[in-house]
């Protein structure tokens, strides 16, 4: 069974009532749906787990092609805020772009503990001259394909395949965006010092094996620990190994949370 109603992509949700939360970012070109497996995880662990839509996503390529990283900046700012507000404690866990995101955050605001898996801060090879490419066809296109991807997801919520990502293909416009985030992220990963889990596939062709490398090598944090998965590829929470996933975030944040 495919679930084709991108209304349920987009729902945004909180679970629990603990005041230990967690603020869960999606991937690119999905949406809170692609963190619900997890999130019910974290509630029954006893976290808060909060699932935030970004600007832009699950929707066409022109509504992604609208958004900016700006206008992702400011809604993980917002929602990371909120959670503050109301709990004592708030981890922040990111997959792929959301991961990025979420490193931007900690770099600036002092989270209680940080999850990034699947971290493209080199896409497909470390050496490959991505922006240059990237800049180059934005001369003489606005987007480029993407081969689509499926995943079986299993919840309360929702039990079939999931379509990642939603859109068949990606601005060019995005994908610098996303390029200029990592720019950013390199210099300031020095100033995350908080506990930190990297959790990355040797599979991945989507984030290079180099950029989890990379940011654990890099971030500040006296605590810190990388899990590496051999059989998984870039949709790590969904693939062969998503228990040794579930299992390394539920003893990292029993541990230091």
């Amino acid at each position: 069974m495919w679930l084709n109603d991108l209304s349920k992509y987009r729902e945004e949700f909180t679970l629990g009532g603990s005041a230990s939360a967690c603020l869960l970012i999606h991937g690119l070109g999905c949406g809170p749906i692609q963190m619900r497996e997890l999130a019910e995880n974290l509630c029954s662990w006893g976290f808060t787990a909060r699932g935030i839509l970004l600007p832009g996503h699950c929707g066409n390529t022109k509504d992604i092609a609208r958004s900016s990283l700006h206008d992702w900046e400011e809604k993980v700012l917002s929602e990371y805020l909120q959670l503050k507000s109301k709990h004592d404690k708030v981890v922040v866990i990111g997959f792929s772009l959301g991961s990025l995101l979420a490193l931007q955050l900690a770099i600036k605001h002092p989270v209680e503990s940080i999850i990034v898996m699947g971290t493209p801060i080199y896409l497909i090879r470390r050496y490959l001259p991505i922006n240059g490419l990237i800049r180059i066809g934005k001369i003489f296109l606005e987007k480029v394909k993407t081969r689509p991807r499926t995943c079986y997801m299993k919840s309360n919520s929702y039990t079939g395949y999931l379509r990642q990502p939603i859109n068949t293909h990606y601005p060019l416009k995005t994908l610098h965006e996303i390029k200029q985030i990592t720019k950013a992220i390199k210099p300031g990963l020095k100033d995350v010092k908080m506990p930190a889990l990297v959790i990355h596939s040797r599979k991945d062709r989507i984030a290079a094996q180099d950029s989890a490398k990379y940011v654990f090598r890099h971030i500040g944090s006296a605590c810190k620990h990388i899990v590496w998965l051999e059989r998984s590829h870039h949709l790590v929470m969904y693939d062969e190994e998503k228990n040794v996933v579930f299992n390394a975030v539920k003893e990292f944040l029993l541990r230091v949370v």
